[in-house]
């Protein structure tokens, strides 16, 4: 039995991304005013700190999406729960890749910076409070190296560059990117997916395909392009607009390499081509997720000129 903690706090939207702000790197408190990243960072964490603490449709339709639990609705939502005296976590649960089967604890915002000290206490009060999900692991987010909390595990890194920095970078003369006037590509792209997941499951974890109505979304926001080497289709490139932990800018949502024109250095030159059609000011960034196992993507945006600036720490538990 863990030991009562009166603490009981609820914070606000704005507290949480004071809180978070503290937690990033000092190359983004470089990049961009404080104003500017606590805005971004209230965009980022409202979904969490609000629609996830109190809308019940949210949670009817995430409990019927994952129903393996046998928990009522509201048991999906996110909660604040006491952890010590000075810290207050929200948490709620979650399933990685959508997977019924790879329940854990996912902890969106905090009273205060964490530390390796608060982790047995922490790891110890989300086993208890989300037993009856039967969590594999919980799960923070930290601005340091992968590997960088002893006994932790890595899963997505978060990397971004600045637009004008991406584009800077000299692409070969031979590679190009067109906006995309129709879906004509679509079986091709899916194609390409099929053969990879068929190739390698656990390409399912690392991306997962496009619908044509999502891609289709894209086009018409005119952040979808093709990608040609010699004018020959090569691929699929495309982003939305986000904010990601201080940063606004583009999300990544598809860099998609034929695999006939892989294996020349090609990749790492997608996110500069990227960089280069988003009609954008130099000041965004481009912004993404990649995960730690998925070796070849993670070195291709870090060649892009993409930095590493965080990514999930997992404590199994």
């Amino acid at each position: 039995m863990l030991p009562e903690v009166s603490f009981t706090s609820v914070l606000t939207l704005d507290d949480v991304a004071r809180v978070a702000d503290l937690t990033l790197l000092p190359q983004i408190r470089s990049w961009v005013p404080q104003d500017q990243r606590l805005g971004a960072l209230r965009d980022e964490l409202e979904w969490s700190v609000t629609t996830a603490v109190t809308d019940m449709d949210f949670a009817r339709g995430f409990a019927a999406a994952q129903p393996r639990s046998g928990q009522p609705a509201h048991a999906y939502l996110n909660r604040w729960i006491d952890v010590a005296r000075d810290l207050t976590v929200l948490a709620g649960p979650r399933y990685r890749g959508r997977d019924p089967n790879r329940p854990f604890v996912a902890i969106d915002a905090a009273s205060r910076p964490l530390h390796l000290a608060d982790m047995p206490r922490l790891r110890a009060v989300a086993a208890a409070e989300f037993a009856a999900f039967e969590p594999g692991y919980v799960m923070i987010w930290d601005s340091g190296a992968a590997g960088a909390w002893p006994g932790s595990r890595s899963d997505l890194r978060n990397v971004a560059g600045r637009l004008d920095d991406l584009r800077s970078i000299t692409v070969p003369p031979e590679l190009d990117a067109r906006p995309a006037q129709t879906l004509g590509f679509y079986q091709r792209y899916e194609e390409i997916h099929t053969r990879q997941v068929a190739a390698d499951p656990d390409h399912a974890l690392h991306t997962q395909i496009e619908t044509r109505e999502d891609l289709d979304a894209l086009r018409e926001a005119g952040t979808l392009f093709e990608v040609f080497l010699d004018d020959v289709w090569a691929g699929v490139i495309a982003a939305e607009p986000g904010v990601q932990h201080g940063l606004r800018g583009y999300i990544v949502i598809e860099l998609l390499l034929d695999p006939a024109v892989r294996g020349h250095g090609y990749g790492k030159h997608l996110g500069g081509l990227l960089a280069r059609h988003l009609d954008a000011a130099g000041d965004a960034f481009l912004l993404g997720t990649i995960h730690t196992d998925n070796l070849p993507s993670y070195r291709s945006a870090i060649a892009s000129g993409r930095i590493d600036v965080g990514g999930e720490v997992l404590f199994d538990l």
